[in-house]
C-alpha cells in the first residue's frame, strides 16, 4: 500500500483486518453508516480490497473511478464549444505530465463528489483514454455545506470563466437556499446591485438567453431593451441579429471573391488540436444596430394639436393688440382655451421625453448594472 499518514494507516489496517471500524469501541459495523467525510471513505475503498485505490503523501490520491460529478451541481454546459475546447486543452496538458490544483472533493453518503475541478477531472478521464499514465488525482477535501460548494463553484480562479447566465443560476440557487443578495454579494466579492441586475437575466426569453451565452449582445443592453420594450424586446433583437448575419454573409462571400479567409484568427490558426468545422463567425449587436420602434404620436393627440392651435391663431388674430413701443403683443385667450393648450403641451414634453431617454449602452446604465460576463 503507498505511504499513509500514520492515523490513516492505522485505521485503514483496523478495517482491513477486522471488516469494520470501531475507534470508539462502539463496535459499528461500516457497511451500515455510509461516509461522509474524506478518511472514512478511503478507508472503505481500501477495505473493498485494492490497496492501490488510495495513496497519501501530503496530499490524498484518489483513482479517477472513485470521483464522481454529482448531477446538475456543476453549472457548465459541456457541449458548449469553449468549454470542449477548455477540456481538450487540458487533457493535452495531463499528457504533457503538467501539474494541476488538486480537485477538491466532499463525500456525501459514501459518494465522492468533485466540487472544484470538473473539467480537470474529465480531462484527465480523456486523457487516460488515450493512453495517459494516470491511474490516481491528487484531491483535497472541502468542507462545509452545498451552499458553499455552490460558492466554491462561483468564486474558483482555477477554472474556465463562467458565463454571464451560469453566474445567474449559481445566484439563483444560493436564493434557493435562502440567501438574500446582500449575502451572496459578500460571499463572491460583488454588490447586491450586481446579483439582482445579473438573476434579471433569467427573466429574459431563451433565445435572448442563448445570445447572451454566445456574447451577440452584452447583458445591459438585453435588460435595458426589455424594461423599455418588454416581450417585443425579443423580436426587435432577433431582427436585429438576423440582420448582422446577413451583412456578415455578404462581407464573407466578398472576402471570398477577394481570396481572404476573415473568419481565421491566430489562435484558430494555431490550434490544430482535432478537426473541426469552421467556426460561427463572432457577431456583436450593440445599441447602434437595434432598430429600436420610435413611439408614434397617437391620432387623438394630433387632433386636439390641430383644433387647439387653429382655435388659438383665430384668437391671437382677432383679440391681438400691439405694443410697438415696448415690442410686445397682448392676446386675450379664454381660460378654458389656456388650459387646453397646456395640457397638450404638457403630453407632448412626455412624449420627448421618453424618447430622448437614455440610449441603452450609455455610460450610465452600464455602471448602473454593474454586469459583467
Amino acid at each position: 500500500m503507498p505511504s499513509a499518514a500514520s492515523h490513516l494507516h492505522k485505521r485503514i489496517t483496523t478495517m482491513t483486518d477486522q471488516n469494520q471500524y470501531d475507534e470508539n469501541n462502539e463496535g459499528i459495523a461500516h457497511n451500515q453508516v455510509p461516509a461522509n467525510d474524506l478518511s472514512t471513505f478511503c478507508e472503505v475503498a481500501v477495505a473493498s480490497g485494492n490497496s492501490g485505490n488510495v495513496g497519501e503523501t501530503n496530499l490524498t490520491w484518489l483513482a479517477l473511478d472513485l470521483i464522481e460529478e454529482q448531477e446538475g451541481f456543476n453549472l457548465r454546459d459541456y457541449d458548449r464549444p469553449d468549454t470542449v475546447k477548455h477540456i481538450e486543452r487540458l487533457a493535452l496538458a495531463w499528457a504533457r505530465s503538467e501539474q494541476f490544483q488538486p480537485i477538491e472533493v466532499q463525500v456525501v453518503d459514501g459518494h465522492c463528489y468533485v466540487r472544484d475541478g470538473h473539467c480537470r477531472l474529465r480531462a484527465a478521464r480523456l486523457a487516460a483514454s488515450r493512453g495517459a499514465p494516470i491511474k490516481r488525482l491528487p484531491v483535497i477535501e472541502l468542507k462545509g455545506n452545498d451552499q458553499l460548494a455552490c460558492v466554491r463553484i462561483l468564486t474558483s480562479n482555477e477554472q474556465l470563466k463562467l458565463s454571464i447566465i451560469q453566474r445567474a443560476h449559481g445566484y439563483q440557487r444560493l436564493r434557493d437556499f435562502n440567501w438574500p443578495d446582500e449575502q451572496i454579494a459578500s460571499h463572491i466579492g460583488m454588490t447586491d446591485t450586481h446579483v439582482r441586475e445579473t438573476l434579471r437575466l433569467l427573466l429574459l426569453p431563451d433565445s435572448i438567453q442563448v445570445l447572451l451565452e454566445k456574447g451577440v449582445i452584452k447583458p445591459f443592453l438585453a435588460l435595458d431593451l426589455w424594461r423599455k420594450y418588454g416581450t417585443g424586446s425579443e423580436r426587435i433583437i432577433l431582427d436585429a441579429y438576423e440582420s448582422r448575419k446577413k451583412e456578415h454573409a455578404e462581407l464573407l462571400a466578398k472576402a471570398a471573391l477577394a481570396g481572404d479567409d476573415p473568419l481565421t484568427t491566430p489562435d484558430q490558426a494555431v490550434d490544430q488540436t482535432s478537426p473541426a468545422a469552421k467556426p460561427e463567425p463572432e457577431i456583436r449587436l450593440t445599441s447602434r444596430h437595434i432598430s429600436a420602434p420610435t413611439k408614434r404620436i397617437g391620432k387623438k393627440l394630433i387632433t386636439n394639436m390641430t383644433s387647439t392651435m387653429t382655435g388659438l391663431s383665430k384668437l391671437m388674430r382677432e383679440s391681438a393688440t400691439i405694443d410697438a413701443s415696448n415690442g410686445t403683443i397682448s392676446v386675450q385667450i379664454p381660460i378654458d382655451e389656456y388650459e387646453r393648450f397646456m395640457s397638450i403641451s404638457t403630453e407632448v414634453s412626455k412624449h420627448r421625453q421618453e424618447d430622448s431617454a437614455d440610449t441603452p449602452d450609455s455610460d450610465k446604465s452600464q455602471q448602473v448594472l454593474g454586469l459583467a460576463s
